[in-house]
């Protein structure tokens, strides 16, 4: 239909008619106008947070991408970004910016975070060496491991058992080895049971029975809680 046909045809219908079809299409344009409002706000709640994308990027380990958004994450306090950006940097070898993005999340009690740089302390690095950027200092990881482990983290009160059981950061002491191992035994900690057998052959009675007394004083802290 071109104009000429649109003018006759407007000539032609009633000026009532005329005025309800204006108002159809006005509503008409109303509802797509407010349903387009609605789903713009729909995508924006479904937008994608940089923490977000961090997680997604990490566990594609896609590193050097995840830095961006990890970086904005962390910034924002995110302690699992925090804690991700830091294993990152760890990777590039970069360990103050490790020790930096791991000390935030650990300061802020996430236990992950706490765990991964107890170990660099306790090794000086990792479990196949030292490396560079980071020194071997037991009372650092002692110290962080043993405010986890009296939270009940069995991880962390394995550790203690074996720093106790060695002398790493602390003296000598069995008697708290065995408690500590078996407490994390008693938390699910199978690893336990292995240094437990080791720790048999050494063991006095009499430091033994120190143990027990321990292990029978945490049950009954334990049992008024």
């Amino acid at each position: 239909m071109n104009s000429k046909q649109v003018i006759l045809l407007k000539n032609r219908l009633p000026y009532n008619l005329i005025i309800d079809i204006k108002h159809f299409f006005m509503k008409r344009l109303s509802k797509l106008a407010i349903s387009f409002f609605i789903l713009s706000g729909s995508f924006n709640t479904l937008a994608v947070t940089p923490v977000d994308e961090c997680k997604k990027l990490f566990d594609n380990a896609s590193y050097k991408q995840a830095i961006p958004s990890c970086k904005l994450a962390a910034e924002s306090g995110d302690k699992l970004s925090q804690t991700q950006l830091g294993e990152i940097y760890d990777r590039m070898g970069n360990s103050n910016k490790t020790a930096y993005w791991w000390g935030k999340a650990a300061g802020s009690g996430y236990q992950p975070a706490r765990n991964l740089l107890a170990l660099k302390h306790f090794y000086g690095g990792t479990v196949l060496g030292p490396e560079k950027g980071w020194e071997q200092n037991y009372n650092k990881a002692f110290h962080l491991w043993e405010e986890d482990a009296k939270k009940g983290i069995a991880s962390s009160q394995f550790m203690i058992g074996v720093m106790y059981q060695n002398g790493f950061g602390v003296d000598k002491n069995l008697s708290e080895a065995w408690f500590w191992l078996n407490v994390s035994l008693e938390n699910g900690y199978k690893l336990s049971t292995d240094v437990l057998i080791e720790i048999s052959h050494d063991i006095s009675t009499e430091e033994k029975n120190l143990g027990k007394n321990m292990l029978a004083k945490y049950h009954n802290r334990k049992n008024k809680i």
